[in-house]
């Protein structure tokens, strides 16, 4: 039998051991798998051995050309002829094997579930991670060592500003990033589990004193009143705390205040510098309760600027679908327990 290794292949005799075949280690870039922990995958051929003689050429007959007495030199063209068919099986054979070879490295991925997952996170989402606090360091952080204990797979958590987060997950240098909201463009490196950390809603706040005067039913009752807006983090993954058509609608009326972050665009409502503040409406209530604010600032509640949930985002380069789908599935049983409703009214109460 023939066995083959990419297009290196070795003929070995019939009754061959397994020990005998060749095999080969497949990693996915990135996914650390070494030694004791590399999957070994022996693929073996059974096939005819080739010849570049077609069949019957021992019993083919010279050719009038030879008889000639031409020179052999120039007979390349009628052996060529000959070879075609066997070359053609090599061919198909050598196609097959890199096919071959090409599921199992997609079918390499992380070697089990037990190895550790590195996480990486930035600083500035407030309740849902702060790294720093033992005691609270985050909603985020407490339910995914809940989840991850659950699955029985080991979980590392870093903090780094948001850009460098994303550069980790882009280079395949981690395994995936928290709290991160849906997009089409992080889709692109990332595979989003089905169920949220967390659902969040964006909202209009406006101060107390002008609720009655001011509404949100449509875009148009935003013209002629200052928007205070989280505007774009510059970077490798832009992207606005608004709808595509509202970041227009406020940039063809002159009426957006870009800031920083959703406390600075509240702190501009309380001083009377903007009349509306876009913020999620979980972030902006924590903070009027810890200002206090309340009695002074207040949401819109009748309508939602935009609505979405704040996910774990696994790279696509160093964790498979099956993870992703077993995370997913954890998330959703754990938050039918009473251990997730404690978590929640600790940093949501």
């Amino acid at each position: 039998m023939l066995a083959c290794v990419a297009s290196d292949c070795k003929t070995y005799p019939a009754g061959a051991s397994l020990a005998q075949l060749p095999k080969i280690t497949t990693a996915m870039p990135g996914s650390r798998l070494s030694g004791s922990r590399a999957n070994w995958y022996y693929l073996t051929i059974l096939v005819p051995r080739l010849s570049c003689k077609s069949s019957g050429d021992e019993a083919r007959p010279p050719h009038r050309r030879e008889q000639a007495g031409r020179h052999p030199q120039n007979q390349r063209g009628t052996r060529w002829r000959w070879m075609r068919p066997a070359m053609a099986r090599l061919i198909g054979l050598r196609g097959f094997l890199y096919v071959a070879i090409a599921a199992v490295w997609t079918l390499g991925g992380r070697a089990s579930p037990a190895e550790p997952l590195r996480l990486v996170t930035d600083l500035s989402l407030g309740p849902f991670e702060n790294l720093s606090d033992d005691e609270a360091p985050g909603f985020s952080v407490e339910v995914l060592r809940q989840v991850f204990a659950a699955m029985g797979q080991d979980a590392s958590f870093e903090a780094f500003p948001l850009n460098r987060s994303w550069t980790m997950i882009a280079r395949g240098e981690a395994d995936g990033i928290f709290s991160s909201w849906r997009s089409s463009e992080r889709e692109r490196i990332c595979t989003f589990p089905d169920e949220p950390l967390k659902q969040e809603r964006w909202v209009f706040f406006v101060r107390t004193a002008d609720i009655g005067k001011l509404k949100f039913s449509s875009f148009d009752d935003l013209v002629g009143h200052d928007v205070a807006v989280h505007g774009p983090v510059p970077g490798l993954f832009e992207q606005p705390v608004v709808s595509p058509e509202l970041w227009k609608f406020l940039r063809e009326h002159h009426n957006m205040v870009e800031t920083t972050g959703g406390i600075v665009s509240l702190r501009l409502l309380a001083a009377g510098r903007v009349d509306y503040a876009v913020v999620n409406l979980t972030g902006g209530m924590l903070y009027i309760a810890r200002k206090g604010l309340s009695g002074k600032i207040e949401p819109l509640l009748s309508r939602s600027v935009i609505e979405d949930g704040y996910y774990v985002c696994f790279s696509k380069a160093r964790v498979s679908p099956s993870l992703v789908d077993a995370f997913s599935r954890a998330l959703r049983q754990f938050k039918q327990t009473e251990a997730f409703q404690a978590i929640y009214r600790k940093y949501f109460p």
